[in-house]
């Protein structure tokens, strides 16, 4: 036993340590948390959203849970964006609903521009050196390439028209994989099924953020008879010339990083099957 009596300072000492370490071990932990990426955040979220549904203690504490993703989901929408899987951390979330909240969306732009482009567009270049695990994409790596490097020197009326045709080549190359095939050989794979494939395989959030994306802008319906473009980023009117004003570093950006969420999703596809088909061959 301590003899409190005689000398009560080492407890002391003992327990002031020990609650500062705690405390800082806490911190260290709750750091690194808000460092992961949001679709790390996602599934730990939608376990807790489960658990919380199975005891009824929903609707209030789930509420607390999602109401900041979704109000990050509707800016990001607004200016023609969806939630990025892997570069959205704590830090960048908060910075993005700053400027929805001050009525600054304009400035999301810039901003994830500037978020790329920092240290020599580093980011950029760790993204697409992973693209080359997928075969379609390892196949036209000199394209990819090239449209880095048109990227960076601002030939934004390159990238955009060279890449947007990889983002058509890949989905038929990953619905003759993964999907159902078509009936009819010649028809070209309807956007619609990936995306609802899409959303089947990810979180609520994420999933829906960017096949909405895909669907109001990329391949949103463009009427050739009065030529009005739903998006400044729409596939069918820049491919088919109907539009020139497209070619900005956001527009770039968005191609780039819509091929790098269709990459790691490919990968992730792959990853699953591999897996179920290792299980399946030691039943």
């Amino acid at each position: 036993m301590f003899d409190t009596q005689a000398n009560p300072r080492p407890i002391r000492e003992f327990f002031g340590h020990l609650a500062r370490s705690f405390f800082e071990t806490l911190g260290e932990v709750a750091t690194k948390l808000d460092e992961l990426p949001i679709e790390d955040k996602q599934k730990i979220k939608e376990g807790l959203i489960r658990l919380l549904s199975a005891n009824g203690k929903a609707p209030a504490s789930i509420k607390l849970l999602t109401s900041e993703d979704e109000e990050l989901s509707r800016i990001l929408s607004a200016r023609g964006w969806w939630v990025l899987h892997r570069d959205i951390n704590g830090p960048v979330k908060r910075e993005l609903l700053r400027l929805g909240r001050e009525e600054k969306t304009s400035e999301i732009d810039s901003y994830l521009c500037s978020l790329f482009a920092e240290n020599d567009g580093a980011r950029l270049t760790e993204r697409i050196t992973a693209w080359f695990k997928v075969p379609y994409l390892a196949d036209r790596k000199q394209i990819i390439l090239e449209s880095l490097e048109a990227h960076r020197a601002g030939k934004w009326t390159l990238t955009i028209p060279t890449l947007l045709p990889l983002i058509d080549g890949l989905m038929r190359r990953f619905r003759k994989e993964h999907l159902r095939p078509s009936k009819n050989p010649k028809r070209a794979m309807q956007v619609d099924k990936f995306a609802k494939y899409y959303q089947r395989n990810q979180t609520k959030l994420l999933g829906k953020s960017f096949t909405r994306f895909m669907q109001e802008h990329v391949f949103a319906t463009f009427d050739f008879n009065n030529g009005a473009s739903p998006s400044s980023i729409n596939r069918h009117a820049i491919l088919h010339g109907e539009i020139f004003d497209y070619a900005t570093e956001a527009n770039s950006l968005r191609v780039i990083l819509f091929l790098d969420t269709m990459s790691q999703f490919v990968q992730t596809m792959e990853r699953r099957r591999k897996a179920s088909a290792k299980v399946k061959g030691k039943a």
